[in-house]
């Protein structure tokens, strides 16, 4: 999808994203798109940064995806990634790396993709760079901004709540059904091309520990673990009382999966995963799905250990 002539030149290119971007410059951009570097004025306590890269045929399939979905989908992990830290996103970056033989649409659905995610959270980019590439490569830089102390991975202490602002599993749902070319609804398989981040705010304000959910919560809920020097304790019975999980162990079932698997090893939800200290749980709006536990870096499945089973990239 989106395969062509792209002919056009580099600052036409620039030009065309300075259009679809700039309309939303606040006034705290002092120089955005078009210049060697941008100038900010906007950050006014801590700078939070993170960056993601998503590279075609290993993040993303042009078969699967349109280039809105994937400029989206990019956005999307690396505003949790800020989320995740209790900061407020503020501005991006964005580079990309494109093959000569995509259309000039593609460039343009893929900047609407991008902003598309920035503009739901009042999120800017003013900037980037472009490259020929053999592959389509979409780079994003995210800048937050953080009012108080950081949530990190290695708040978690013993006695306190696991939680997930939302249940996981249903981008590998999705996966599993595009893997296997199969006809089901629609937005399963949008949880997996386009999932649709929600700022945990409540969370935020109650969280010991947090971390996005992109590699699933074997691997990110162990690396809390492991920071914190704790173990996860996971509950089947939380787990299966959450809502939405009676219709994605449905599907499971239909498409002889374990629908644990997909819970706790899928990536790419993009929900919080969270432990909070029980004496502020009454006031948590999320689903709980165990407890901290005295250990060394473990994620326990009712007394099981669950392996570091989730996406990898190495």
């Amino acid at each position: 999808m989106g395969r062509g002539n792209l002919s056009a030149s580099e600052e036409q290119i620039i030009d065309q994203l300075k259009r679809l971007f700039a309309s939303n410059f606040p006034a705290e951009v002092e120089v955005g798109i078009g210049d060697d570097a941008a100038v900010l004025l906007g950050i006014k306590s801590k700078l939070v940064a993170t960056t993601d890269m998503a590279v075609e045929d290993v993040h993303f399939n042009l078969g699967w995806s349109t280039p809105f979905e994937i400029g989206a989908k990019v956005t999307t992990a690396n505003l949790a990634d800020l989320f995740a830290m209790g900061a407020l996103p503020k501005y991006l970056l964005v580079a990309a790396g494109l093959p000569t033989n995509l259309s000039e649409s593609f460039i343009a659905e893929l900047a609407k993709g991008i902003r598309s995610v920035a503009d739901k959270f009042n999120v800017v980019v003013v900037g980037g760079d472009l490259s020929r590439s053999a592959k389509v490569v979409l780079t994003i830089t995210a800048f937050g901004d953080l009012a108080g102390v950081a949530i990190t991975r290695a708040g978690a202490k013993v006695g306190d709540q696991i939680y997930v602002s939302e249940l996981p599993g249903l981008s590998a749902a999705g996966y599993a059904i595009l893997s296997r070319e199969l006809d089901r609804p629609r937005y399963v398989v949008q949880a997996h091309l386009n999932p649709k981040l929600v700022a945990p705010n409540n969370l935020i304000e109650s969280a010991t520990a947090m971390c996005d959910i992109s590699d699933g919560i074997s691997i990110d809920g162990s690396n809390i673990a492991s920071a914190s020097k704790v173990n996860f304790s996971l509950s089947k019975e939380l787990i299966s009382a959450a809502d939405g999980f009676s219709d994605l162990a449905e599907l499971a079932t239909e498409l002889n999966e374990d629908v644990f698997d997909w819970i706790l090893n899928g990536g790419e939800d993009h929900f919080f995963l969270a432990t909070v200290n029980p004496e502020k749980s009454a006031v948590v709006s999320a689903i709980k799905i165990g407890e901290v536990v005295a250990g060394n870096g473990k994620v326990l499945l009712d007394g099981k250990e669950i392996k570091r089973a989730g996406y990898q990239h190495f």
